[in-house]
């Protein structure tokens, strides 16, 4: 059996980068097992995750596809966690692929000499390298757990397990450098052609007699390409938003309704002013079970595919 071939790719915190001149230090330095193979280090770059945009990472995505035309077997990505979720998530929706990548955070104890970081690469490089995670496409490694891109959050801002997969847990977990899968998780369809996510889409969360200012604003701004509102328990919204959502649609700028209940799901249950039956009828499009934030970088894929309004419908329950 050949080497496998293992790329770690640093989008951020590049505290341990600076520490290992080349790659077979990098790997040594982590505790990697010598018959693991190559293992090379890309430095990407070095802001923090809540620099990033739409569109780079939509370059991150373009590195880690030129990473497997070049023969790597797996991918860890490390950086930071604020919005590694979605990075993970736009990731996915686009990775055709068979090769795991696996997203990583460093956290704060990295930076202050601890070996929760190293340990957290090391665990991270272990499962990209997994043939347990071959085709299970995009994963987030945290505290010796894996979690599907599909269906992870970042649950804390302050503790040690930062993400969690609320209602259905980890698919996997690395114990004494052992890779297990626990499930398959079910991804979403993947777009196998280049595309170009619109970076023009917005989220609005429903709140207590709020958003309407801003909504204001919005159904005048022609640079608008699509909107996802985050609606009250099974997708309802203030009625004080209907004339400004009216305005949105008849532009033909597509509108999707989501949930802002952690595992929420749209319902056409009731028939009042702002319900999601009567914004559906009004031609909102159905975002299911996805959350607003997930629902935000799925139309903006479909934007950016030019996908149609039946097909965005059908592939934002897919």
């Amino acid at each position: 059996m050949r080497s496998k071939k293992m790329a770690l790719v640093f989008a951020g915190s590049p505290s341990l980068a600076d520490l290992a001149s080349a790659s077979d230090s990098m790997k040594t330095m982590i505790g990697l097992p010598t018959e693991m193979g190559d293992l090379e280090v890309v430095e990407w770059s070095r802001q923090p995750s809540s620099h990033y945009t739409i569109r780079v990472t939509t370059d991150l995505l373009e590195l880690l596809r030129s990473l497997v035309n070049d023969g790597f077997d797996g991918i860890a990505v490390a950086s930071g966690t604020d919005v590694m979720e979605e990075m993970a998530y736009l990731v996915d929706l686009l990775w055709p692929y068979p090769q795991p990548v696996v997203f990583a955070g460093l956290g704060s104890p990295a930076r202050h000499g601890s070996n929760e970081g190293i340990i957290n690469l090391r665990q991270a490089v272990l499962s990209a390298s997994s043939e347990e995670c071959w085709g299970m496409g995009v994963t987030i490694f945290s505290r010796g757990e894996l979690f599907a891109a599909s269906e992870a959050c970042k649950y804390y801002s302050h503790r040690g397990h930062d993400f969690a997969s609320p209602g259905l847990g980890p698919v996997g977990e690395v114990v004494q450098n052992r890779v297990y899968v626990n499930r398959i998780p079910k991804r979403p369809r993947v777009i196998d052609r280049p595309v170009v996510p619109a970076k023009d889409v917005e989220v609005l969360y429903a709140s207590l007699g709020g958003g309407e200012l801003i909504l204001g604003h919005l159904s005048r701004d022609e640079s608008l390409k699509g909107l996802v509102l985050g609606g009250f328990g099974t997708g309802n919204v203030p009625p004080p938003w209907i004339p400004h959502l009216k305005n949105i649609i008849r532009r033909r700028v597509p509108v999707v309704i989501t949930s802002r209940c952690q595992l929420g799901r749209v319902l056409s249950l009731y028939d009042f002013e702002g319900s999601a039956k009567r914004l559906i009828d009004m031609g909102a499009i159905d975002g299911g079970t996805l959350r607003p934030i997930q629902a935000r970088l799925r139309l903006s894929v479909a934007v950016g595919a030019g996908m149609e309004e039946q097909e965005i419908r059908e592939y934002m329950l897919s």
